[in-house]
């Protein structure tokens, strides 16, 4: 085990490793050898993935050192997400999101299954975060015929959230430093889209780095996805998308370890 200083120990507490792989084995493997430099994985697709196989995928990973982020978007009616969410207050889980599309009800049911679900345990509860605009949403919101820019959405959001009781928002780490001067730093920002290409320099100012990320927000998680989980790997110059050859543990390691070296010198 990796002895960190408190700087790093608080840096690797703010990176949320995205476990998007094929299969659950593949998965654990990869929370387990990070686990030294990463404090949380989310999960999405694998967890159903998992629960059909019946593996106990957020117990796996909290007996291996971590913790399990569930982005799992709640997004139905207001008791059955109530029963959504006193589910998934279990140990392992540290935080799970909801759509602040659902509305206030719904969000604050969110709040209140996540307080049962916990009390019922003894357990700490894990923190609802509201999903305000995913990013794969711009020219789409016309079509819907909301009226409203992309941004703007994003920022409502963000107050709706905020004052229907939730613990924080989904948002483009772009989006994250301005959010929190306006809402404030007891409140979590949960950032994807994070990349890595070493410390930023100058003219990489279009690339969103983890030691600019907590320059810009003080109360943020990052979640880094391929960044980590395919340091080392190699792939066919002619396809870039056809993997020749994986890369090992110590690469993901290697990398995931110079990302928390990074976040430290600005926190």
């Amino acid at each position: 085990m990796v002895q960190l200083t408190d700087k790093e120990q608080e840096a690797r507490s703010r990176i949320c490793l995205a476990l998007d792989v094929p299969t659950v084995e593949e998965g654990l493997e990869m929370a387990r050898e990070l686990t030294d430099f990463v404090g949380t994985v989310k999960v999405n697709s694998l967890f159903t993935v998992a629960a059909f196989e019946g593996v106990d995928i957020v117990r796996a990973i909290y007996d291996s050192g971590g913790n399990a982020f569930l982005d799992l978007k709640f997004h139905d009616t207001p008791n059955t997400v109530l029963n959504y969410a006193r589910a998934a207050a279990v140990p392992g889980v540290y935080l799970f999101n909801v759509h602040i599309a659902g509305g206030e009800k719904m969000c604050k049911k969110a709040v209140e299954g996540a307080y049962e679900g916990a009390q019922a345990k003894r357990i700490e509860r894990p923190s609802v975060i509201g999903v305000t605009v995913l990013t794969s949403l711009n020219d789409d919101l016309k079509e819907q015929s909301l009226g409203i820019a992309y941004d703007d959405l994003v920022r409502r959001r963000t107050e709706l959230a905020r004052s229907w009781g939730l613990d924080g928002v989904v948002c483009a780490a772009s989006k994250a430093g301005a959010l929190e001067e306006e809402f404030g730093s007891d409140f979590t920002y949960v950032t994807p889209g994070i990349k890595w290409a070493g410390v930023q320099r100058e003219g990489q100012k279009q690339l969103y780095t983890p030691d600019r990320a907590v320059q810009d927000c003080s109360s943020s998680i990052l979640v880094i996805g391929g960044a980590i989980a395919k340091a080392g790997n190699v792939y066919d110059k002619n396809d870039p998308k056809k993997l020749l050859q994986r890369g090992t543990a110590d690469d993901r390691r290697n990398t995931a370890y110079a990302i928390v070296q990074a976040m430290a010198q600005h926190l």
